[in-house]
């Protein structure tokens, strides 16, 4: 029987079976969090820990992601659910989570602006309770150690939901942040798709749902910075109940 295009299955070829997965590079990453992850703890292996400020492996859909707990966690790796990947952890005042695909200049997803061409990260994922959100954060950050404060980055642009407020925050050369209300807001228990991109002249742009922001910003990376993907997360005093991850995409023109 001759095989067609009707044969092979929507998910049957990917980009990791084309070789250019997390594995090479600068490798564009597709991640719809539809496996259970297994969390282990960095370097030594061993049981995942909530120490705030350490650092565990998460393997799972053929990658390896990093996380890094904020505040002390009781609950120590996100939990896969109906809808995604839930990284609410334990759900309590100033405590959350962020995750990468790694931090050091020579990871497998980590971009020198200027240099590497075009590169984007998108995010596909739903809170429940919005005015729960201190940080929820996704974009380009400094390839630097993790931080416990969002605002402490040396160089940094995302989209940041904030009680329902969706702002773009940037960071130049260990500045302050400069946060600008884009006037889109997030409703309690919708999804949404957050993507920042950086263009091969480092300039940063943003969409909401495949569309501009109805307000910009203005921001231009270093030349020669290395950025990675990253998502921040922080409970308000509200706690947002539910944070699911449900598709995450990254890479050199990851979406063009």
């Amino acid at each position: 029987m001759a095989v067609g295009t009707r044969h092979i299955s929507d998910r049957a070829i990917t980009n990791r079976k084309l070789g250019t997965d997390v594995k090479c590079k600068n490798g564009y990453v597709y991640e719809d969090f539809k496996e259970q992850p297994v969390c282990v703890a960095d370097l030594g292996g061993g049981a995942a820990t909530g120490t705030a400020g350490d650092v565990n492996f998460m393997a799972l859909g053929g990658h390896v992601f990093e996380y890094s707990p904020k505040g002390t966690q009781t609950i120590v790796g996100p939990v896969r659910t109906a809808t995604g990947l839930n990284v609410s952890l334990d759900q309590t005042d100033n405590d959350g989570v962020e995750i990468t695909l790694g931090i050091l200049s020579r990871g497998p997803n980590v971009f020198t602006c200027g240099t590497d061409g075009a590169f984007s990260f998108s995010l596909k994922f739903s809170i429940a309770d919005v005015s729960g959100t201190d940080d929820c954060a996704v974009g380009f950050r400094k390839a630097e150690a993790y931080q416990a404060n969002i605002d402490d980055y040396d160089e940094m642009a995302c989209l940041n939901v904030i009680s329902g407020d969706i702002k773009i925050e940037t960071i130049l050369n260990n500045g302050a942040t400069t946060t600008t209300d884009t006037t889109n807001d997030w409703a309690d228990g919708e999804t949404h798709t957050l993507k920042v991109k950086v263009s091969a002249a480092r300039a940063v742009t943003y969409e909401i749902d495949g569309a501009a922001p109805i307000v910009t910003a203005a921001f231009t990376f270093d030349s020669g910075e290395v950025v990675v993907p990253f998502f921040f997360f922080l409970h308000a005093a509200d706690v947002a109940g539910e944070v699911n991850l449900i598709e995450w995409k990254s890479g050199l023109d990851a979406e063009a």
